[in-house]
């Protein structure tokens, strides 16, 4: 029989692991389920979106993947997580020294672009997985509910989710004209245009507030029907109503259109109906202050539709 000592240890070593339970929970991601710990203080953070999430509950992560360009981070996040983080690199391939030298005790990462060091990254601190890169505008906004939850802060959460529908629901109503319009966003860097799906976070925004998509409906899940590298044939079948681009280079491949009879004539060309934004806000941050610039931006746009 066990003396009253190895009982006394075995109770105290019993209540150290049920206290140790009680400050983690578990959450479910997109690659199975992490224990994390309660109020986690030292967040990274592997895409710009889960920036918009933390900020949206006033908390400050000690690592971004910057992509080695710290004004990637917008002035809307800065001011209110400050500028002291640590760069973990690029979004595509994080440091693993670097993640582990800030000793985390929550990593934030993306289905598309860390699935494959998924453990690796779990071997320096847990880790949730969340889709942003090839997730719509609602898988978006159900994964700041998700951080929310892991970062110890639903309540807070909750009410700037609530916020931002609200918000949400006032620029529909202003983009009242929307239903009438085919309209198709895309990027264009010096070699090529990329046009976002009707899948993609900004499609399914678009679609949200009513703009129709001319694009082929495809399954989604991907990067490549997620972003669809087009051609000036292939836009020319499209031909939206609106068209709508981020240019991420100067001059971008778009450029080289001008004064081509297929783009010439196209609708949205012929009607001067063809909007410049920032690619960074539109293609990059995918968060709720994100679809909130966005949607601020189309207001503009249809102000000045023709």
């Amino acid at each position: 029989m066990p003396s009253k000592k190895l009982l006394s240890v075995l109770y105290a070593i019993a209540l150290l692991v049920a206290a140790s339970a009680a400050q983690a929970r578990v959450i479910t991601h997109e690659l199975g389920t992490t224990d994390v710990p309660d109020n986690p203080q030292r967040i990274v953070v592997l895409e710009l979106s889960f920036i918009d999430a933390l900020a949206s509950v006033g908390i400050s992560p000690v690592g971004i993947a910057d992509d080695n360009h710290r004004d990637r981070v917008i002035p809307a996040y800065t001011d209110i997580i400050g500028d002291a983080w640590t760069s973990v690199g690029t979004r595509k391939t994080p440091s693993f020294e670097v993640i582990a030298s800030l000793q985390p005790d929550l990593i934030i990462a993306d289905t598309s672009r860390h699935s494959g060091i998924y453990d690796v990254l779990s071997e320096i601190a847990p880790t949730i997985v969340l889709d942003s890169i090839t997730g719509d505008y609602h898988d978006a906004v159900d994964s700041m509910s998700l951080i929310g939850e892991a970062v110890g802060k639903p309540e807070e959460m909750a009410e700037r989710v609530a916020q931002h529908r609200a918000a949400m629901a006032g620029f529909a109503e202003q983009i009242r004209n929307a239903g009438g319009y085919s309209a198709q966003f895309g990027v264009a860097n010096a070699k090529a245009l990329y046009l976002h799906s009707p899948s993609s976070y900004v499609g399914s925004l678009l679609e949200s507030f009513g703009f129709k998509s001319n694009m082929t409906p495809s399954e989604g899940g991907s990067y490549d029907d997620t972003y669809v590298q087009t051609s000036l044939e292939q836009l020319s079948e499209i031909d939206p109503d609106i068209l709508i681009l981020g240019k991420y280079s100067d001059p971008a491949a778009t450029d080289a259109w001008t004064g081509e009879p297929l783009y010439e004539g196209l609708t949205a060309v012929k009607n001067g109906n063809v909007y410049e934004v920032v690619a960074h806000n539109w293609s990059r941050l995918r968060g709720m202050l994100a679809a909130e610039m966005l949607a601020a931006d189309l207001i503009e746009i249809l102000n000045q539709v023709d």
